[in-house]
């Protein structure tokens, strides 16, 4: 048996005198500084503070942001779903301004409630950011109209499960972030009256699954757009050369398009892009390219469709990125160069061996190798001959270049590795400040 000596049981009151004071002092803090600290604590452990005392009973009604989160696990197969939880806690919730709500019900949610109704309780709040991603067994639902009148929202991601059916009624005036993941278009003419409904529109984010057949003509046209991400799941095979992406947005700033569904792609006057990336396989308006001149920084994957497309000079591009894909890459990057006066950095991305390579030594040599290339990097170098031929033109020919970098695959031979580098290392260098580097990783 053990006895608590006069000593320990001093100091076991002096403990509960201390975490009685702290408590005291939390207690005593005002009602908004309280919410301000809930802030950064999980919603699920906001309510539970309920049974702290009366007064912290009300407090979270106050928190202006709620998180509800399905956690699916293969553990526990009899899993609940947060729906409960979250349709009894916004019931309560009391905050005027709701500042953010972010709900992900995945396949535990039960199928038969109505989700919508949520959505515009939000609404009511002054709702300013919602993300809301839907993933149950149901079929795809369709948003409450007035969340499309909403005049507080600034921030919308939509996924999955969800229909963009949009009303004529449609009015965000303060929408300036869309993310659309995966949802499902009721057709072309919700996206369109959506998008032109959006006033000040700055950044777009849309990616489109495969099943994602309703929509024909993908329209974006808007004003105020600045950046733009697009990625369609499509594969090529299922491609009916009757759909489109179309693309109007003079203020566009950044632009990344990465379609690989074979539909045609054009794009408007872009007189404002700073930084673009096209990875399309299509039959490509032919002016694309002469639409994004003005990029300082620009990343394609070389095709001989998209070369043809090339304008006379691209004025203020610095960096090139290019991810090879046919045997006719090196010459089509060659075309690349002789317009890219100013090029300073070029990065080349080989996904995979490509033989045989058409390569024939140019006979003039272009301007920016001549007087600005500084940077050059080869990722998946292969060390084949037409490759080991272009490597050498680009190193004798780059007057102002200060660092090569190649990055390689792991061979299965150390000998191997040590001879490409040290080949690399004998080639001819214009520039004496050069430095070649190398870096081998696994397969």
């Amino acid at each position: 048996m053990i006895y608590a000596t006069e000593k320990t049981q001093e100091v076991i009151i002096s403990q509960s005198v201390r975490e009685r004071n702290c408590e005291d002092r939390i207690s005593a803090l005002p009602d908004d500084l309280l919410v301000k600290i809930l802030l950064f604590v999980p919603t699920k452990n906001i309510v539970t503070t309920v049974i702290l005392s009366k007064r912290w009973r009300t407090i979270w009604t106050e928190v202006p942001r709620l998180e509800y989160e399905d956690i699916v696990s293969n553990i526990n197969s009899e899993q609940k779903s947060v729906w409960w939880f979250l349709e009894k806690s916004l019931q309560l919730h009391k905050a005027p301004i709701l500042e953010s709500l972010c709900i992900q019900l995945k396949e535990i949610c039960p199928t038969n409630v109505d989700v919508a109704k949520l959505v515009a309780q939000a609404v009511d709040r002054s709702l300013r950011r919602l993300l809301f991603h839907l993933s149950w067994l149901a079929k795809p639902t369709s948003m409450p109209n007035r969340l499309y009148t909403c005049e507080t929202l600034t921030e919308m991601e939509l996924f999955n499960k969800i229909i963009l059916d949009v009303p004529p009624s449609v009015c965000l005036p303060s929408l300036a972030k869309l993310f659309l993941f995966c949802v499902v278009y009721k057709d072309d003419v919700s996206l369109v009256r959506l998008l032109s409904n959006c006033p000040v529109l700055r950044i777009l984010l849309v990616i489109r699954s495969e099943e994602d057949g309703n929509v024909k003509k993908y329209t974006v046209k808007v004003p105020s757009l600045e950046e733009f991400t697009y990625l369609y799941k499509r594969p090529l095979s299922l491609a009916e050369n009757t759909r489109s992406l179309v693309l109007d947005c003079p203020a566009l700033t950044k632009l990344s398009i990465n379609d690989h569904s074979g539909d045609s792609c054009s794009i408007g006057n872009m007189p404002s892009i700073v930084r673009a990336e096209l990875s399309t396989f299509c039959y490509p308006d032919k002016k694309i390219l002469r639409h994004i001149s003005s990029a300082t920084s620009l990343s394609l994957t070389l095709t001989e469709e998209l070369v043809m497309c090339r304008p006379d000079n691209f004025s203020q591009l610095v960096d090139l990125t290019i991810t090879p894909c046919d045997s006719g890459w090196l010459e089509q990057l060659m075309l690349m160069l002789k317009i890219n006066n100013e090029l300073q950095s070029l990065t080349i991305k080989s996904s995979y061996i490509i033989t045989p390579l058409l390569w024939n030594k140019p006979g003039h040599v272009p301007k920016c190798l001549a007087s600005h290339l500084e940077f050059f990097k080869w990722r998946s170098y292969n060390d084949i001959k037409e490759e080991r031929e272009f490597v050498a033109y680009i190193l004798a020919n780059s007057k102002c270049l200060k660092k090569a970098e190649f990055v390689m695959p792991n061979s299965k031979n150390i000998y191997d590795e040590n001879n490409i580098c040290e080949e690399l290392k004998s080639m001819f260098k214009i520039s004496p400040s050069c430095q070649i580097t190398f870096t081998f990783i696994p397969i």
